[in-house]
């Protein structure tokens, strides 16, 4: 039997599926304006809470904006061994994250909180993450290791560093202190699935992010900044 249906009916339901689709695509955006006005919350909390002790300030210029899979390990001596799969298996069950600190590049744009290295949250699939092998900043000589994904996705923390040159500026607050740090050393490396960091002194405090290369799916790029 052969179901005819008049014009009007056709038109409903062409504008039902129009609608649904509609409410497909902005569902996603809305989630994740949702998530960053949450962002922006927690981050602010976290500066009100470090605002007393705001150390080792400089200003910068800022121009655009900044948000990086990584795989890592090291083979050279005074080197940071960092284990990718004790970073990626997690499970999450909620969106209130405990951030100890942030990182703050002005130049980029980009501010992030960050966790604390056991926190079950600290993950490359929902946070810039602080490797199990990094030292905090406040360590004397230690190396504050920091991973993120490129790329255009929301978790994309590190998308934007590819813009960063030699002297630029980043700061991490962290236990009631803000932290300076300049950008000494841009090294690209083969994916390979080590990741070996050469600072190029180990008798001072350090800063490394480590994200994907830039248009180079095969490769990653280590940003070294040593304090100020």
């Amino acid at each position: 039997m052969k179901i005819k249906f008049k014009k009007s009916q056709i038109l409903l339901i062409g504008s039902l599926l129009v609608f649904v689709g509609v409410l497909i695509i902005f569902y996603g955006h809305f989630k994740t304006l949702k998530e960053e006005v949450y962002e922006d919350i927690r981050l602010s909390l976290i500066n009100t809470n470090s605002d007393t002790a705001d150390k080792n300030t400089d200003s910068d210029d800022t121009s655009s904006l900044g948000r990086g899979e990584i795989n890592y390990v090291s083979d050279a001596t005074n080197v940071s061994n960092i284990s990718r799969d004790s970073l990626i298996n997690a499970t999450y069950d909620s969106y209130k994250y405990n951030y100890i600190g942030t990182l703050e590049i002005p130049k980029i744009r980009l501010k992030r909180g960050f966790l604390s290295k056991d926190d079950k949250y600290n993950n490359i699939s929902r946070n810039i993450t602080v490797s199990y092998d990094a030292n905090y900043p406040d360590v004397n000589n230690g190396n504050f290791i920091l991973v993120a994904h490129s790329g255009d996705a929301y978790i994309s923390f590190f998308a934007y560093l590819y813009k960063l040159k030699i002297g630029d500026k980043a700061y991490v607050t962290y236990n009631g202190s803000k932290y300076t740090y300049s950008l000494v050393k841009i090294e690209e490396q083969p994916k390979t699935g080590v990741v070996a960091i050469h600072r190029p002194s180990y008798d001072t405090k350090s800063l490394t992010l480590i994200t994907c290369t830039k248009d180079n799916d095969s490769a990653q790029t280590i940003y070294i900044f040593n304090i100020v």
